[in-house]
């Protein structure tokens, strides 16, 4: 069984989404291979992502079925909340979700496609005193006194581009984010530690996100980095314990 929700603006995109779980294999230009594979397709003229998430674990299949939205479903739904909420992003086309015997099983996720560099890609011009530093730790501020914590804000998420009022940024792969009126300051620095594991970068950043919010810039620092490290032990002892079950 087959699920397709497509965009109002899109609906001229009804079968073409329809056809996606049986032509994605076959068709369609590689632009990512990897957990997710994301493909790139032309219809009608328009450029069209197409984003298939790996098949869940079965207590997620049921996750999916009975209790909340797929990943799928929420890339869709919080691409369209954060048009509405002034936060650029590619424009959701629509998601499909597939089931087996009842239960969800893959599901796709459709949206404009996006020309914008990566932060990550532009690194070497992110550093203090450089416009696009000043303007990157700016939008940080502003999308968190929005509301929104990036549920995985490394630089390869955030897209950027300049226009004659300035640099605008555009995020994506928001799928596991969260949306909270007011978040604590331990809320936005938890959502910080993300970033980057570069101390140096790390510090330059959270230095003048706590500049600009008037908190105490060493604290902070400070608090990500214990973060930072805290969670490369964890994943360290994790890939220990499977390079161990392997063996």
């Amino acid at each position: 069984m087959i699920s397709v929700v497509v965009n109002p603006s899109f609906q001229h995109l009804q079968e073409f989404a329809r056809q996606i779980p049986e032509r994605f294999d076959t068709d369609g230009t590689l632009l990512y291979r990897k957990r997710n594979v994301v493909k790139l397709y032309e219809v009608d003229g328009l450029q069209v992502v197409v984003k298939r998430y790996k098949v869940p674990m079965f207590h997620q299949r049921v996750d999916y079925t009975f209790i909340r939205p797929s990943k799928a479903k929420r890339a869709y739904l919080f691409a369209l909340r954060l048009q509405e909420m002034g936060i650029e992003t590619p424009t959701p086309i629509a998601y499909i979700e597939v089931k087996q015997l009842g239960l969800f099983r893959q599901g796709y996720f459709l949206s404009t496609y996006t020309t914008r560099l990566s932060l990550k890609e532009s690194i070497g011009q992110l550093h203090p005193g450089s416009p696009l530093f000043e303007a990157y730790v700016r939008f940080l501020v502003e999308m968190h006194d929005k509301g929104f914590l990036h549920g995985d804000q490394n630089l390869s998420n955030i897209l950027w581009y300049e226009a004659a009022d300035g640099i605008h940024f555009e995020v994506i792969d928001v799928n596991r984010s969260h949306f909270k009126i007011s978040p604590t300051k331990q809320e936005c620095l938890d959502n910080l530690m993300r970033v980057t594991h570069d101390r140096r970068l790390s510090a330059d950043v959270v230095s003048r996100y706590a500049e600009l919010r008037g908190w105490q810039k060493d604290e902070c620092v400070a608090y990500i980095h214990a973060a930072i490290e805290k969670y490369e032990k964890r994943h360290e002892f994790h890939k220990h314990f499977k390079r161990r079950k392997t063996k």
